[in-house]
């Protein structure tokens, strides 16, 4: 018998894929060649697409119906130590399906895989330990390929899903990956390429639930540059803590909503190259850009290309951001005072509440129009509150934890298909120890 009519479906598949793929790189691995003697196997039909339900509602026929997030960004490598928030991979998976979330949404590192020369390869994360996620107190290594195996594996064992993401991070042996890639198209798809067949030879792309290519494009990018560039307003290389900080602001008037031409047509075509590309070689795989700004800009494009619009919706406007001071207050875990910025969002709550309440209500409005407009389910994996907020005795959760919960049942009314509670679901926050509170919330949602 013809050794290909002894494969099973799936090893054949898998060569076929990489076949295709031509440009395989040094990550990727052959797969083994499992012979079957049963005939019936080898002579299948070949596989069959699930019927479809014509409900009124997408959402009823996603693999999920609902989705309850918790992001873990790039904290679930950067804290995987022991002593770490996230010392063994099981445990967190466990905490996870404790407060009732069935996804987490993490930075697969692909740029970084992008680079290694193996598998086995160590890298080093500097140490940041102020940083407001993904502290480190010292520079630690790691094996990232072997531990985002391991986390995935822990996630799959336990039922969960998993949105992959890119903060654009880098490490000390390969330093400014984002500028490396800056014009390099090619580089980047290779880089997310050489991750997705990584999670694919060890059989780990099923509990992927969709990859969000770009994190809150373009502030993690490394096409932000050339696109400042065609506004004619080019920026240094700056840090991760400067991207969440530009990524946060909400300038005043109509500055947000400014993309020229040049912008408009450079983003239609990155978008209209890049996800064709992956819809392509991973036709079972969802892929998107998450945005926290630029929706109007990125809605009027018109592109039916997002399998899945991935919003940020926060409570920034100018009304709130003018009378909290939010944009200005230094933003990390060093010794500070916050009292005068805890009176102001007390004023700002108190003074103009019922606004701030109407413009999220706008906000999730908006994110249904657009999701039923280009026939993709709506979600958000970072949102509600000030993008910023830490454990500090100015600040008070209190108000915050009732605004999330709020935000969460505006969200089921405009029927996302997924939500977090807020983007503080970490093991490092006090707030994890609330276990009621997440199952509360995360129930809530699961059955709206």
């Amino acid at each position: 018998m013809n050794q290909l009519n002894t494969l099973t479906r799936r090893h054949f598949l898998r060569h076929a894929s990489l076949a295709l793929a031509g440009g395989a790189t040094a990550l990727l691995v052959d797969y083994p060649i499992t012979a079957r003697t049963d005939a019936a196997h080898s002579a299948s039909a070949p596989p069959r697409p699930q019927p479809l339900k014509f409900s009124r509602d997408l959402r009823d026929g996603l693999r999920l119906s609902r989705v309850t997030n918790a992001m873990w960004d790039f904290s679930w490598l950067t804290q995987h130590y022991p002593g770490g928030a996230f010392p063994d991979f099981s445990r967190a998976a466990d905490a996870l399906v404790e407060r009732g979330f069935n996804t987490v949404r993490i930075d697969a590192f692909p740029l970084v895989i992008g680079a290694l020369r193996s598998e086995t390869e160590t890298i080093t994360i500097p140490a940041d330990p102020l940083a407001n996620w993904g502290m480190s107190d010292r520079d630690r290594e790691h094996v990232v390929t072997r531990e985002l195996t391991e986390f995935m594996r822990a996630m799959k064992s336990r039922g969960l899903s998993v949105i992959l993401s890119s903060w654009g991070r880098d490490c000390k042996e390969y330093p400014g990956r984002i500028q490396a890639l800056a014009k390099d198209r090619n580089g980047f798809r290779k880089a997310w390429t050489r991750t997705l067949d990584l999670l694919g030879s060890k059989d780990l792309l099923d509990p992927v639930l969709y990859i969000d290519l770009d994190q809150e494009f373009p502030y993690f990018s490394p096409f932000q540059s050339e696109l400042n560039e065609l506004a004619h307003k080019p920026i240094a290389a700056g840090s991760l803590a400067s991207s969440m900080e530009s990524a946060g602001q909400y300038p005043q008037g109509m500055a947000r909503l400014e993309w020229k031409s040049a912008q408009m047509e450079y983003v239609r075509s990155l978008f209209s190259e890049m996800l064709p590309f992956f819809q392509s070689r991973y036709p079972r795989q969802r892929f998107t850009y998450s945005l926290t700004s630029f929706h109007t800009e990125v809605r009027s494009l018109g592109l039916q290309l997002f399998d899945v619009l991935e919003l940020h919706l926060w409570i920034h406007s100018p009304r709130f951001d003018s009378r909290s001071g939010f944009n200005s207050i230094t933003k990390d875990r060093g010794q500070r005072s916050y009292r005068d910025y805890a009176d102001r969002i007390a004023a700002a709550l108190d003074t103009v509440g019922p606004m701030l309440v109407q413009e999220m209500r706008n906000k999730c409005a908006f994110a249904q129009a657009w999701s039923e407009e280009i026939a993709a389910p709506v979600v958000t994996t970072e949102a509600w509150g000030p993008w910023w907020h830490m454990d500090h005795p100015d600040l008070d959760w209190t108000w915050l934890r009732d605004w999330c919960e709020q935000c969460m049942k505006l969200a089921a009314e405009h029927k996302f298909w997924g939500v977090t509670p807020w983007n503080y679901s970490h093991p490092y926050w006090k707030n994890w120890s609330d276990v009621r509170w997440y199952r509360k919330v995360n129930r809530r949602f699961l059955r709206s």
